[in-house]
């Protein structure tokens, strides 16, 4: 630390305080400063939690409290507050919560001026958060490879919801494709596919109709299906079950 440059702590002496820990700022004396830097932990907005939020910090702390620089952790993101406010966030992120990997900050400080902050990876993975509304086989192949050429697949972590209606073969193939290809590619790959919706097509229902018996069954299966009610979900996955099975057997 050179001469005139104060640091301004704000430890937490418990893990939750409902009053502000940097409100002591404002009384700390720094004579003779040249810079006043915050350091804190808490939060300056509710990130997310449930209930009340705990450690609240002034938005303005650093007006508040004429410092030239207010470090912040808590939010796991860097993300600047003000000017003269920044969380650093974390030097790895370690969930599913925004698409940024983890930084530093570079912040450079001079008296009187604004502080340069650069934020520098540090991060090896990236976590993303993905919906996908797809409506066929193309619409999902081309959203694939949008998101093949924007990332580093074996650092990438992906959480993907699907939507949409499509094609009962069209669904199978996307989900195939997300099984054998797109998750051997990623880091780690989690799928919800509930409301991707896949219809039987009339060709679908033919070509199990020459088959007997499993003609019969995705016809009945198919009935329940757009009957609605309680088992409309346990047969849209049974017809998907049989379907698949099918075309395993189908000569290649």
């Amino acid at each position: 630390m050179s001469p005139g440059v104060w640091l301004l702590p704000a430890p937490l002496e418990h893990r939750h305080n409902l009053e502000d820990p940097t409100a002591r700022f404002d009384s700390m004396e720094t004579p003779g400063a040249t810079l006043r830097i915050g350091l804190a932990h808490g939060s300056i907005r509710d990130f997310g939690s449930q209930g009340e939020t705990k450690n609240q910090i002034a938005p303005d702390r650093a007006r508040r409290s004429n410092l030239d620089y207010l470090a912040l952790g808590d939010w796991h993101g860097a993300l600047c507050v003000d000017g003269r406010t920044w969380y650093a966030g974390t030097p790895e992120v370690d969930r599913f919560q925004r698409d940024d990997p983890g930084q530093a900050l570079v912040v450079k400080l001079s008296t009187g001026a604004e502080p340069s902050v650069t934020p520098i990876r540090t991060g090896r993975f990236q976590w993303l958060l993905r919906e996908w509304m797809v409506s066929d086989q193309a619409a999902f192949d081309a959203e694939c490879g949008s998101l093949l050429g924007a990332i580093d697949a074996p650092t990438t972590l992906l959480r993907l919801k699907l939507a949409g209606i499509t094609s009962l073969g069209d669904r199978i193939g996307m989900l195939g494709r997300l099984e054998n290809d797109i998750g051997h590619q990623l880091r780690y790959l989690d799928v919800h596919a509930d409301d991707l919706v896949g219809r039987p097509s009339e060709e679908d229902i033919a070509n199990l109709a020459v088959e007997g018996m499993l003609g019969v069954a995705a016809a009945m299966l198919n009935t329940r299906i757009e009957g609605g009610g309680e088992d409309a979900a346990i047969a849209k996955r049974a017809l998907e079950r049989l379907f698949i099975e099918y075309g395993r057997e189908e000569p290649a």
